[in-house]
């Protein structure tokens, strides 16, 4: 597995499992990335860190299969993308997450193996934790508990916010939040989408040829220009949000 990137990976050669040997430090700076244990006190968070494995997934490796065990996975550099794989195959893009984002919590508090399958869109670093160490500290700091019951009712809202806009809203509509979203609402500003458009077509629910000819239609009356590859420059929000 290739350990260079753009994403901040750290440059130490991975064992034949992936397991990257990380110092304590950088296991420490990983947990506190993330919200679930931010708010421990220092020497907890140490405790956590202890407890870490490192591992490094080259881009377009899968970094959970659905189906895996139970394990709590931290993203420390780069990202990944979460898909539900459907009996025939198909894949439905869920949510992408970065730096200090997790995945993992659903399997860790029910004990069933992992809903989805997890790939990385960039070489990544993530830090995991058993699901065993997660529930003695549960099980000790009620705070703990208490932020993962949030971080699972915030991906539950999203859920639900993500299939309210597939009801309510057109495929353009759809595709307006998303850019609007993804380059962070600048106009005139050129931004690279973070993700394919065929992955892009799944998250707002259309197929990957209306997708293109939606854009095509926005970059027609003015909304936005089409650069290479990935690169889009939103020019009108208005128009962006017109269906």
């Amino acid at each position: 597995m290739s350990t260079s990137s753009g994403c901040g990976c750290s440059r130490a050669t991975p064992d034949a499992s992936g397991n990257l040997a990380l110092d304590l430090e950088a296991r420490f700076n990983c947990v506190s990335k993330v919200p679930l244990f931010r708010d421990l006190p220092i020497q907890e968070r140490r405790s956590i860190a202890s407890r870490i494995t490192a591992r490094v997934v080259s881009r377009g490796e899968v970094v959970q299969a659905q189906g895996a065990m139970p394990a709590l996975q931290i993203v420390h550099a780069g990202q990944v993308k979460q898909v539900r794989l459907a009996p025939d195959g198909s894949q439905r893009l869920l949510r992408i997450l970065g730096p200090g984002e997790f995945m993992g919590e659903h399997s860790v508090l029910t004990g069933s193996p992992a809903p989805r399958m997890a790939t990385a869109l960039t070489d990544v670093q993530v830090c995991v934790l058993s699901r065993l160490d997660v529930q003695q500290w549960l099980d000790q700091r009620p705070q703990m508990a208490v932020n993962m019951l949030q971080a699972v009712t915030r991906r539950l809202e999203e859920t639900e916010a993500q299939l309210a806009s597939l009801a309510d809203r057109t495929v353009t509509q759809r595709l307006g939040d998303y850019l609007l979203s993804a380059s962070d609402g600048l106009v005139g500003y050129p931004f690279e989408l973070p993700v394919s458009k065929k992955d892009l077509a799944s998250l707002i629910g259309t197929t990957p040829e209306t997708l293109s000819r939606r854009l095509r239609s926005l970059s027609d009356r003015g909304a936005l220009a089409l650069g290479s590859g990935r690169h889009i420059t939103i020019l009108d929000q208005e128009l962006l949000a017109a269906d």
